[in-house]
């Protein structure tokens, strides 16, 4: 290799402001289409997604209460009053970025999913412009369509959860890594890191495309990247960047660790061809089925292509394979996972429906077909593809907030802990409740069930004792829920008991088949009051245990 890439250099702006304003439009138009077909009323389907939500807005109440003296009492006791926070667990630029929206706009569902909807234009304009390198201004428009009408993309991006933040800036620190292997410039390289360090604070295993990139930029520069000065200087700021991260992965990251190691609960082990065969057999419900033979279609046409730099052609080829090559290797396979692989798959296909549209004697034509196809695409599968939510959650807290007496806990017992302790901290107007989780007083849980559970062994008198001294007055659950376990099922016998009464049946709502589908209200009989009753709460997921008072205002 001669050190630089053979590809003439191409302004970063290439597009003009003409250019860009009628692409940047229909992927607003897009994003705003993902937002109003989004659940925000706090029908949360995903446990992480009311999670993820919570936490921005337990930031925004930490700035406020600047608790200077003892932030780590003020995370405790926030914690014991809405049990479901994960601030330590998962990276914390998504929950940076959503504090001041909650503190200009209030705290909401719809707050929490919009900020999610603001990451889709960067990750559609993103898109747009890495294609643009290589394809025409609506072919590479097309690769941007193509890849937000996808059906995976369509679910999570409209669920409050880090896939599409993290992925929008991946795709940006790819065009940056592009821009640097055809100029060298030093701003173009510390972009590319700046957006590398965001992608990493939002979604972990977007760090499996970065071996990817830096592998490009070495074969695209050679031995200019080694000299230069820039390259030293950007990956010590990398690696700076990363320490701050790397000691929360270490202190409070054992379930992460936890999921490459091994689990027994594997949808496919890596120890078999069904773990390294897994996320292929899911490709077609992830990208439709349009998208991959046209991909096929257009990497055969890139790699043939004789002009152009030959590491830029390799450049989505590395992206894919490294990318599956680590998801496949992880013990914990979900399809939400694979998004890192839908940006190549979507630069393949745009590429395949201008090699197609080629073929076409007419010059409108051939200009229009790829974002026209992308377009019918795109409509179809929002159609088609319907986002899961569960409603009665939020009914179920205000209701319970309204029971509820001053300063007393209202236990919960259901699926859906996370989207019912978010309702309770956003829409009953409650700050003085505590919500309690049945299955923290009374088990022990390594992540979730699958993955091991421990059973306290209090009788149902000592449970009901327990329930009196942390000032329970408003029980929620849902009906049979765990009971195989025996301590579960003497709480449901507690509930069913003289000392509480049923007063309500919430049904829940769902558009998908779950097996939460209604949640009785049970009130204490007799009077409650707030007891300000020590509590500890074990926390296997980081290792550590949550000392706190409930009860008391």
């Amino acid at each position: 290799m001669d050190g630089r890439a053979t590809t003439p250099p191409m302004p970063f702006a290439a597009p003009g402001v003409r250019e860009l304003l009628p692409g940047l439009a229909l992927i607003l138009a897009l994003a705003a289409l993902f937002f109003v077909t989004s659940p925000r009323d706090g029908a949360f389907w995903w446990s992480d997604a009311p999670r993820h939500a919570l936490n921005g807005i337990f930031l925004k109440d930490f700035v406020l209460a600047a608790p200077i003296r003892d932030p780590i009492g003020f995370a405790e006791q926030y914690y014991l009053r809405y049990p479901a926070l994960t601030i330590l667990f998962y990276p914390p630029l998504l929950y940076v970025l959503s504090a001041p929206f909650f503190l200009v706009f209030g705290d909401s569902h719809a707050v929490a999913q919009a900020v999610i909807a603001l990451h889709l234009p960067l990750l559609g304009l993103g898109t747009w412009l890495l294609a643009r390198l290589w394809l025409d201004r609506w072919s590479a428009l097309a690769a941007a369509v193509l890849l937000l009408g996808m059906p995976e993309i369509l679910l999570w991006g409209r669920q409050v959860m880090l896939e599409i933040p993290g992925l929008a800036y991946l795709v940006w620190t790819a065009l940056f890594t592009v821009r640097h292997a055809r100029d060298g410039r030093a701003v173009s390289l510390l972009l590319a890191v700046g957006f590398a360090l965001a992608t990493l604070y939002t979604k972990l295993n977007m760090a499996f495309v970065m071996p990817a990139l830096g592998l490009f930029l070495l074969l695209a520069r050679g031995r200019a990247l080694l000299a230069s000065r820039v390259t030293w200087i950007a990956l010590a700021l990398a690696v700076l960047g990363l320490v701050p991260l790397i000691g929360l992965q270490v202190l409070f990251g054992q379930a992460n660790l936890q999921s490459v190691a091994g689990i027994p609960d594997t949808a496919a082990s890596r120890a078999t061809l069904a773990g390294w065969l897994w996320y292929a057999a899911r490709l077609p419900e992830m990208t439709g089925i349009l998208p991959l033979p046209l991909a096929l279609l257009g990497l055969a046409a890139a790699l043939r292509r004789d002009s152009g730099s030959t590491a830029e052609r390799l450049l989505p080829v590395l992206w894919f394979v490294f990318a599956y090559l680590a998801l496949s290797f992880v013990e914990l396979k979900e399809a939400r996972h694979g998004v890192i692989l839908l940006v190549p798959i979507a630069l393949w296909a745009a590429a395949g429906l201008a090699f197609a549209a080629r073929g076409l004697s007419a010059a409108p034509l051939r200009i229009a077909l790829p974002l026209g196809v992308a377009l019918v695409f795109a409509g179809v599968t929002f159609a088609a593809v319907s986002v899961p939510q569960v409603a009665g959650y939020r009914e179920a807290a205000l209701r319970a907030a309204a029971l509820a007496p001053p300063g007393t806990a209202v236990l919960f017992s259901g699926t859906r802990d996370g989207a019912f302790v978010f309702n309770m901290r956003t829409v009953t107007g409650r700050p003085d409740l505590y919500t309690l989780r049945a299955d923290k007083l009374l088990l022990r849980i390594a992540v979730r069930r699958e993955l091991g559970v421990a059973q306290a062994d209090y009788t149902e008198a000592e449970i009901a004792t327990k329930l009196a001294e942390l000032g329970v007055g408003v029980v929620v659950a849902q009906p049979d829920f765990w009971t195989d376990l025996e301590q579960m099922a003497r709480l449901q016998r507690v509930l069913e008991g003289e000392g509480y009464e049923e007063v309500a049946r919430i049904p829940l709502r769902a558009n998908i088949r779950v097996e939460d589908r209604e949640l009785r209200i049970y009130r204490a009989r007799g009077e409650v009051r707030p007891t300000g009753r020590a509590l500890t709460i074990e926390l296997p997921i980081i290792g550590r245990s949550v000392e706190g008072q409930v009860g008391g205002r």
